[in-house]
């Protein structure tokens, strides 16, 4: 693989991030450890093949995927791919309008509703073949109900299946004891007997002994029952082979229907449940077909009452919106650049999750150019100041994600740079942001400096990234106004940016 550096066993990428509810939910779904922070980790090795890993637990590539999106946005060159998904615009639009309830009411309406019209046609499926269906049925209800699963019984024939396979060990591990307890020369009976009389003789001696005779006593009968016992697990221990088929042979009818219908015993009984629930159904298809029918119009109902609120809060929205971003593309240099999110009712009645319409955002950077798509329209400095506009409209509405913006410097310097700076700033007091820029206004404001360098080490190019403190921030943006030799006016201009940046 490309991204592996010739010679190492590995690429290891990780990092740690704040998790907030909507990723653990993710993480819930995916039966991912949740927590409110998680260390994502991805590793590739030479061959190609990766390894994904959410908190140490493997992880698919899709759910990392998803993570993912939830945590960081991307804005530079490719840019146009995220707001040209379907889902981008209506999100951030939805964030805007502080439409969270209805957006999830759409949300769970609209899964209703999808389940209650597959359950409907799923009906009207099995009328068309309803004759051979209601055979199956009853031939699938009679296997279950004629071999009656039962738990215990099967716990039982396992027990007495063992005690069959293996009669020759126990009954000989049972003599052995018997002979230990009692019937063996010097066995434990003989010795406690022995005990016994001894302690008798302390007795008539010393009345104090009396209770050590109670207590010797008492060990005789307790060595008695187990040889009792002893003695019925050898005569029990008798083999019987054909008492051992016929266990073998109701323990595989059991463990077929469990292969066939489910996991365990109780799962056959579940499905047997269910099959009888359909097949009743079936039995009066057409007054059962009528509830569903019923039961999908309230749902479909329902979902178009919630899918109404959501669209009517994003009609109410969607100008506003536009205007404050057309405000904040003015201040980015972008005086003329015209911007509209515009709303596109679908066609089709069906269960959306999304709500009843799609939204894209048109754009048009300069007068007398038709509005189009930003995919279509945008280079890439105007899609990263794009990118910041809509991000400082909707900030505060969209979460705790990790914001990268690259080239949001591109074609821009002096009184337009400071204010893309103070923007970046402003957003990043709501959350984290990080900027790849060549724009000393820009990098004056940050709060903290990374300089990414190469250097050569035994004949290997090495990339670092390193943190800037005092001299060293002074003077790299220094070197970013004046190049790279620095008059002492540069690293008086430099501490000046950076006071100001940092006020």
């Amino acid at each position: 693989m490309e991204l592996v550096r010739d010679g190492a066993v590995r690429l290891t990428v990780a990092g740690e991030f704040e998790a907030d509810a909507a990723v653990r939910r993710i993480l819930s779904e995916a039966g991912l450890p949740e927590g409110a922070t998680l260390l994502l980790r991805r590793e590739f090795s030479p061959d190609g093949k990766g390894r994904v890993f959410v908190e140490d637990e493997p992880a698919s590539v899709r759910t990392l995927a998803k993570i993912g999106e939830r945590l960081v946005a991307i804005h530079g060159q490719n840019s146009e791919r995220e707001l040209a998904e379907a889902a981008a615009p209506l999100e951030l639009l939805d964030a805007f309008a502080r439409a969270d309830t209805e957006s999830l009411a759409t949300s769970e309406a609209a899964g209703a509703w999808k389940q209650a019209r597959e359950a409907r046609a799923a009906l009207e499926d099995s009328r068309r073949d309803r004759g051979a269906r209601l055979e199956m049925l009853d031939y699938q209800i009679r296997e279950i109900r004629d071999t009656a699963p039962d738990e215990k019984e099967e716990e039982e024939l396992l027990g007495r299946r063992e005690r069959l396979v293996h009669a020759d060990r126990i009954r000989s591990a049972a003599e052995a004891a018997l002979a230990a307890l009692s019937e063996a020369e010097g066995s434990a009976a003989d010795r406690l007997g022995e005990a016994a009389k001894a302690f008798g003789l302390l007795a008539a001696i010393d009345p104090r002994e009396k209770a050590h005779l109670e207590e010797i006593e008492d060990v005789k009968r307790r060595v008695a029952d187990l040889a009792a016992a002893a003695r019925d697990a050898a005569g029990e221990s008798e083999g019987d082979p054909d008492l051992l088929t016929r266990i073998e042979s109701r323990l595989e009818s059991l463990s077929r229907l469990k292969r066939k219908y489910g996991g365990t015993l109780a799962d056959v009984r579940t499905v047997a449940e269910r099959l009888e629930r359909e097949r009743e159904e079936l039995s009066n298809i057409e007054d059962a077909l009528g509830r569903r029918q019923k039961e999908e119009e309230a749902s479909r109902s329902r979902y178009r009452v919630a899918a109404g609120a959501l669209s009517a809060k994003r009609r109410a929205a969607a100008g506003r919106f536009s205007a404050a971003v057309e405000t904040e593309l003015q201040a980015l240099a972008m005086e003329k650049a015209r911007f509209q999110a515009v709303l596109e009712p679908f066609a089709e009645d069906a269960p959306r999750g999304s709500g009843l319409e799609t939204a894209s955002f048109l754009f048009a950077p300069n007068p007398g150019e038709a509005s189009k798509p930003v995919e279509r329209i945008a280079s890439g400095g105007e899609l990263s100041r794009l990118q910041l506009a809509i991000q400082s409209v909707a900030a505060g509405h969209t979460g705790g994600r990790t914001l990268v913006f690259d080239e949001v410097d591109s074609g821009i310097g002096g009184r337009t740079a400071e204010v893309v700076g103070k923007k970046l700033k402003a957003l990043a007091a709501r959350g984290q942001v990080l900027c790849v820029t060549h724009v000393p206004q820009i990098a004056a404001v940050a709060d903290r400096h990374f300089l990414a360098e190469k250097s050569q080490l035994k004949g290997r190019t090495i990339a670092t990234v390193r943190v800037l403190e005092g001299k060293e921030r002074v003077g790299e943006i220094a070197r970013m106004l004046a190049g790279e030799r620095v008059p002492e006016t540069a690293i008086k201009h430099a501490r000046t940016l950076l006071a100001a940046g940092q006020s």
